[in-house]
């Protein structure tokens, strides 16, 4: 069964300065604001976990600047960029994905975002304190033995 068309996102590349940013801009999508959400590839269940913010005014403008496509009012439109296309199967720009998006604003689900981060360094500075978290409790279980 196709997905109607107002389940489908209208994908776009996101600006040249938030190449290295964990986070995606959506349409109104009534998460809480700076959300962390878990996006589904209804196409082939790839999944990943960003934070959320939303397209307002000042985006818009920003965005709708020439040469690039603008985006719509009224059009469920997320913009991301490449990290995060690729992480999904490779999704296209400027084309109709059916994508699932849910809120994921706990503590798996931040740790999720931290470790599927853009930036090298917040992937390693998090597997670092997992590891530091994990040897201290073994440290502490130790010297209670």
């Amino acid at each position: 069964m196709f997905p109607k068309e107002d389940e489908m996102y209208r994908v776009l590349a996101a600006l040249r300065s938030e190449l290295n940013e964990g986070w995606v801009w959506l349409t109104d999508a009534g998460f809480e604001p700076r959300s962390i959400v878990k996006i589904t590839n209804r196409k082939n269940y790839k999944t990943i976990y960003c934070e959320c913010l939303s397209i307002d005014n000042n985006f818009q403008f920003e965005y709708n600047k020439r040469p690039r496509i603008s985006i719509k009012k009224n059009e469920k439109t997320i913009v991301m960029n490449e990290w995060y296309r690729k992480r999904l199967g490779g999704i296209k720009t400027q084309e109709r994905h059916d994508l699932q998006i849910v809120s994921a604003n706990f503590l798996w689900g931040k740790f999720r975002a931290c470790i599927g981060h853009p930036q090298v360094v917040v992937r390693l500075a998090t597997w670092l304190a997992l590891t530091s978290v994990v040897l201290g409790g073994f440290g502490v279980v130790l010297s209670i033995c």
